[in-house]
């Protein structure tokens, strides 16, 4: 925050004593000014992997945020040299002149010698005279001094000041929401949008939905210095079932980065079959309502991806529109791992609001 005040002269009945915070207080101010600095340093490198529409390691988002957190800690190494050169001082301004006493010094600024005074960057109130310039960490005042400070000064504010106050505040308000809302889509639900017909009749072309990612746990991405994500397993509610319809990274690498939409059709420990156009589970032929045309192998180059029983830690994972699908018979198993969440809901097609229809619209079957 930065503030600057146009310095006039005080009109005071008495003295006024602002008192610093005690030392208990102060170290508890700085522990938890460090461990937001931490903090930051692990959301670069979240944000770097988990922000949507971004392409995994952003060199943009590490580069902001380590200005954010280069700031921080600047603002950090401010805190502790102020600490140790003011923990037991106090700030008093009278009509004639301010004074800032410490266990061993007395600055004594007469009003006359003053050129304005500053709330800069670092939370210090700076003063400047035509001789050189004295700081007070504002941030080490306890409360009620810190509003009488500001109720002292606040007449001594230009327009300015204010617009700038409110900048600061308001970006710094959307670094915390982006943080938030990333932590949000990494971990909890996260919005998705339909762009081809693989999976009609179920799901349309322009379909937007929303899927969730408590059901099979919450994953760490894999950040700078991590050879592979962590999977929180022992949070998911269950594991993968035949018939739900999941979102994931397919192991093709030409689309690894891309995010598919299928419905899984066989889970590991299966034994997987098609044949005269069925899909066959464990020797019986499954029901499914919902494939749109028949099951086969035609435009596959290959037919022996997933034949077989489905091995440990794979699923197999299918379109509805059985002709129209890049799935397991393109990519062949798919590592649960790869699976990032379930599909929840179903709220917006424009096609279908724009005709009145939400007959389609809920929960995702």
């Amino acid at each position: 925050m930065l503030r600057y005040f146009e310095f006039g002269y005080f009109d005071l009945n008495e003295p006024v004593n602002l008192k610093l915070k005690n030392v208990s207080l102060l170290v508890k101010f700085i522990a938890k000014r460090f461990a937001i600095s931490v903090f930051f340093i692990y959301a670069t490198l979240f944000a770097a992997v988990a922000t949507p529409f971004v392409k995994p390691g952003s060199k943009f988002i590490y580069a902001a945020g380590f200005l954010i957190t280069a700031a921080m800690f600047a603002r950090l190494i401010s805190y502790i040299y102020m600490f140790l050169k003011f923990k037991s001082a106090n700030l008093t301004f009278s009509n004639d002149n301010i004074r800032i006493r410490t266990d061993h010094l007395l600055y004594v600024i007469p009003v006359s010698t003053i050129t304005f005074i500053e709330y800069n960057l670092f939370s210090n109130l700076v003063i400047h005279t035509d001789e050189r310039r004295y700081s007070f960490p504002v941030d080490f005042l306890d409360e009620k001094s810190r509003d009488i400070l500001f109720d002292f000064l606040h007449d001594m504010t230009p327009g300015r000041t204010h617009v700038l106050e409110k900048i600061y505040e308001f970006f710094d308000a959307i670094v915390m929401a982006f943080i938030l809302a990333i932590h949000i889509i990494q971990f909890i639900v996260q919005n998705y949008y339909i762009p081809s017909g693989s999976m009609e009749d179920t799901l349309l072309i322009n379909d937007h939905l929303f899927a969730e990612k408590l059901t099979y746990g919450p994953s760490i991405p894999k950040m700078l210095g991590m050879k592979d994500e962590i999977h929180f397993k022992f949070l998911q509610f269950r594991d993968i079932q035949k018939g739900d319809i999941i979102i994931f990274h397919p192991p093709a690498p030409a689309d690894e980065e891309k995010e598919y939409i299928k419905r899984c059709i066989a889970v590991e420990g299966d034994e997987f079959h098609i044949r005269d156009n069925r899909v066959y589970v464990n020797g019986s032929a499954i029901d499914e309502p919902y494939v749109k045309g028949v099951t086969n192998y035609d435009n596959f180059t290959s037919k022996d991806l997933i034949e077989g029983i489905v091995p440990e830690g794979m699923v197999v994972a299918m379109g509805d529109n059985r002709q129209n699908s890049q799935d397991s018979r393109y990519f062949g198993y798919l590592p649960k791992k790869r699976i990032k969440a379930k599909a929840l809901v179903l709220y917006f097609n424009w096609e279908q609001v724009k005709n009145m229809d939400f007959s389609r619209f809920g929960l995702i079957r």
